[in-house]
């Protein structure tokens, strides 16, 4: 049984679990942004974690190590914003997976404006010329609720 730590807010680790086994794993072994890691910084783990716990197997850590990867991964799509999420499912030709996730978004925030705009483009793409015009009126009203000051 793996699962990764939901709450990973320490800049120098990544928590994981392999089995009852809590392991932090150092951040620097990914290449920046990634769930892809630098081949030096890999073995390096890999001993410490076989210096720390001798009786796992090679192939326990080579589990270790992809559970790693995993949990990085999973870290990295947590992390995205929603309109992150939604415009690389747009890029992807992913459109109604796209409008889903933005609508799931709206739900509990319905004053976000941007994502409103994103919706906008979402149905356009779409066809959906008319929900559009209505999507990006809803936008421009949100975005128009700045208070104007007068000038001294």
């Amino acid at each position: 049984m793996k699962s990764a730590a939901r709450a990973q807010n320490n800049p120098n680790f990544i928590k994981m679990y392999h089995g009852n086994l809590q392991i932090n794993v150092p951040r620097r072994m990914f290449k920046d942004g990634t769930a892809e890691t630098d081949p030096q910084e890999e073995e390096a783990f890999r001993k410490t974690v076989s210096a720390r716990y001798p009786w796992l197997s090679q192939y326990a850590l080579d589990d270790v190590v992809k559970e790693a990867k995993e949990t990085m991964s999973d870290h990295i799509e947590r992390s995205k914003t929603v309109h992150q999420r939604a415009r690389e499912q747009v890029a992807r030709g992913r459109f109604k997976t796209a409008l889903g996730i933005l609508e799931e978004h709206l739900i509990d925030e319905p004053e976000d404006a941007d994502a409103w705009y994103a919706v906008a483009e979402v149905l356009s793409k779409l066809g959906r010329q008319e929900d559009a015009f209505r999507a990006i009126n809803h936008a421009r009203g949100l975005s128009k609720t700045v208070t104007r000051k007068e000038p001294l």
